[in-house]
Formats: structure tokens, sequence, C-alpha cells
């Protein structure tokens, strides 16, 4: 297990703003490649709250986290006062719900709709990268082809639904847009950048929010 250290770098965890004396620090459990993990990370650099990054191995899961979480997966959030929050979209709704500054959902039901939508779509989109990366490591190849297509008709609703000048999806960065940058860094890491053909439209945005210090900190990489 590691606790911010490696080469996967921490959250920043500067001073502790007034009333936090006296409470445990807030700690987020990841993989070092998961892009879900990623963007409840990036949702908490996002909005300035200071975490401890905690780095498993879901293979070997350690006993706290295995205590922690019945699931058993990751992201997992521990905050400062003991609250347990499995889930990345649970974990951006729940920082949504407690702490209102740097707001990642938008106001009005049309637009939170429209985050949740973009967020969705981001998530489908993370799991056919990992499909695909264990159906041609295991040579399946017609599970390969169902992950390919299904990646494309996702890559292509995408490509339609971004600005044509790198502006957030809702027009406000939120955790939609983190989903979807999650879901692109990891198909990059693990597959190229062939996503990118034809769809310049979402290259574009991907590199302008992909410029973002969250997203430049929390990067897949190698352990």
């Amino acid at each position: 297990m590691q606790s911010g250290t490696g080469s996967w770098p921490t959250a920043d965890r500067g001073a502790f703003p007034a009333g936090y004396a006296g409470r445990m620090p807030r700690r987020l459990y990841v993989t070092l490649r998961s892009p879900y993990a990623r963007k409840a990370w990036m949702a908490l650099l996002e909005k300035s709250l200071p975490a401890e990054v905690v780095a498993i191995d879901l293979e070997h899961r350690p006993p706290d986290f295995a205590a922690l979480s019945p699931i058993g997966k990751v992201p997992l959030l521990v905050d400062d006062d003991g609250t347990t929050v499995p889930d990345s979209t649970v974990i951006c709704e729940y920082l949504e719900d407690r702490y209102r500054d740097a707001p990642l959902r938008g106001k009005g039901w049309e637009t939170r709709l429209a985050v949740r939508q973009v967020d969705e779509l981001g998530d489908a989109l993370s799991d056919q990268a990992v499909a695909l990366f264990f159906a041609r490591r295991d040579g399946n190849t017609s599970a390969e082809a169902r992950a390919v297509a299904t990646s494309n008709r996702l890559l292509d609703a995408l490509d339609t639904a971004a600005s044509s000048t790198g502006a957030p999806f809702c027009g406000a960065l939120s955790y939609g847009d983190l989903a979807v940058l999650s879901a692109l860094g990891y198909q990059a890491f693990r597959h190229g950048d062939a996503w990118r053909e034809g769809r310049d439209r979402l290259a574009r945005w991907f590199d302008a929010v992909d410029a973002r210090p969250a997203a430049v900190a929390t990067r897949p990489r190698l352990a």
C-alpha cells in the first residue's frame, strides 16, 4: 500500500481550514490507473479539499480498506469526520451536497441532468476501455470487437456534444467533464490516441481540460 508516495503525486495537503482541529485526515483510496478513482481525486482537487491519497493493490487489499468497503472497489472516500463514501459518482454528488464551494454540478434540474448524462457517458467509456484492455490481454477477439464498437459509438456521441471551442460540456466545469477526461486519459494510456481520429471537437475539448492543474497532477501512469 502506498500513501502519497511513488510516482502518483499526492493531493495538496496544505494548511487545513479553521474547524479541522482534532479531526482525522480525509482519505481517498485509489488504484494507480483507475479512471473512476481519478475522477473522484480531480473533484477533490478542483474543490480545494485537502486529502491523503492512498494507493492500494486490489489483489492484496489491506485490512483497513477491506473493513471500510464491503464492495471492495475504488475509489473510496473517508471524510475527515469518518463518513465513508464509495463509487466515483456517489463521491462527487456527496462533495457537491456537503461542500458548496467550487461547484461541479451546476444549478437547476436541467443543468444537473445534463451533468449526470455526460458523467454516465464518461463512465460508460471507461467501462469499455477497461473491457478492451482485458479482452486484448486474454485474447478474446469477440469481446474486443464489442468493446471497440461500443467505444466508438460513445466517442462519436461525445464528439457531437463537445463544444467547438473546447468549453466544458455543460457551460461550466462539472464532474461530467472529469468523468470524460478520466475515460479518455485511460483510453490513451492503455490503447493510444486513435480515438482522436475524425473527432476534432472532442480532441479540442480534451486538450483544454487536460491542461488543468488537477488533470496534470492525476494523469495515469505506471507505479
